[in-house]
């Protein structure tokens, strides 16, 4: 019987692509966000240090696990986690979506995977390990996660809608004050444009989202991220942009997650000046109406706080999209800084009794 083998990447430059992505294609729960171009522009783009795992048999990839190691820490509540304790998680996958993927005997090849990636915890010095699937199928292993230390956890949730109802249902779908916005939209002098993601759209389209992170106090990428997005991970990135007049109003960035028949609206960039044109009903009408032409099953809304009370989960449900929670897993590394670092995490959440 053939030895299995196990390797632990620091570069997605060190794998065999072909084989990576051919498993990512092959196995039932991969995703754009397991493929090698987008793992490649967080490490490049984010500068994130890798430490993907590989489990192989006669030479090839029987499971595939990617992880980075992300900088975290409380500030402020909790002074102490920040005194030169350098806190890092080791995360599948940051940003985005990930978990381990199988081909062959699931049994088995999860239990080699996991078994590594307990010994990768320890190693890493991680406060602990998020594991972050892309879909609620991967709830199948939850009992297998629970007997390795993994508790669940919902702290965010997607907004998906069905594109095979075709157009007119997801229209008639909407909320009547959503309808009334592309009614307007229509009616005003804008126009959306699908034009290859070259240097002067990306230029155009990180000035505005720049701009959009920092007026809502959000993590803003890089423009390098952006960057490798487009050359690295080119067949999977589409772009519309809104104009008026020719000038540049907003844009939205999608990934072609093929492997889940979705479109995945991922960020946007819309210019201030321009909001009472509605430009983003605009470019989603166009982007679903792009994604129904070629047969996609989905149009994902992105992750927001599952609070009905926040603006961005409004919106996105008066769009008539479909809840869904993203269940996450954790499994604490050190026990001193695990139990210090989520009570830290709790005060942020619950400073002056307000949820965060």
């Amino acid at each position: 019987m053939s030895e299995k083998t196990v390797r632990i990447h620091r570069s997605i430059d060190d794998v065999n692509e072909n084989q990576w992505n051919t498993l990512v294609e092959q196995s039932e729960r991969g995703s754009v966000f397991h493929r090698t171009g987008w793992l490649r522009a967080v490490e490049r783009g984010l500068g994130r240090p890798a430490r993907h795992l590989v489990v192989e048999k006669d030479g090839n990839p029987i499971s595939v696990f990617p992880n980075f190691l992300v900088d975290v820490g409380v500030p402020d509540v909790v002074p102490v986690l920040s005194d030169g304790l350098g806190l890092k998680r080791l995360a599948s996958t940051d940003p985005g979506f990930g978990g381990p993927l199988f081909v062959g005997d699931e049994e088995s090849n999860f239990e080699v995977a996991f078994e590594h990636a307990e010994r990768l915890l320890s190693a890493t010095d991680a406060v602990h390990h998020l594991l972050k699937p892309s879909g609620a199928d991967f709830a199948r292993y939850t009992t297998y996660l629970a007997d390795r230390g993994y508790r669940p956890t919902v702290r965010s949730c997607r907004f998906v809608i069905d594109l095979r109802q075709g157009w007119d249902a997801v229209e008639e779908g909407m909320a009547r004050s959503k309808r009334s916005n592309l009614d307007s939209a229509r009616d005003s002098p804008l126009t959306v444009e699908n034009p290859p993601l070259d240097e002067s759209v990306l230029s155009s389209f990180y000035d505005a989202y720049r701009a959009a992170m920092d007026r809502v106090d959000g993590t803003t990428y890089p423009f390098g991220f952006f960057e490798s997005l487009a050359t690295d991970l080119a067949d999977r990135v589409e772009v519309f942009v809104a104009r008026l007049d020719g000038e540049f109003a907003g844009a939205q960035l999608y990934l072609l997650d093929d492997e889940r028949s979705t479109v995945r609206e991922f960020f946007r960039a819309i210019d201030a000046d321009y909001f009472e044109h509605n430009p983003t009903e605009l470019l989603g009408e166009a982007a679903m109406k792009w994604a129904i032409d070629r047969e996609y099953d989905e149009y994902d809304l992105g992750s927001t706080t599952p609070d009905f009370t926040d603006g961005s989960f409004t919106y996105k449900d008066e769009l008539g999209a479909e809840i869904r929670p993203v269940l996450l897993w954790e499994r604490g590394g050190s026990a001193v800084r695990w139990h210090a670092y989520r009570a830290g995490r709790w005060l942020l959440r619950n400073r002056d009794g307000r949820k965060k």
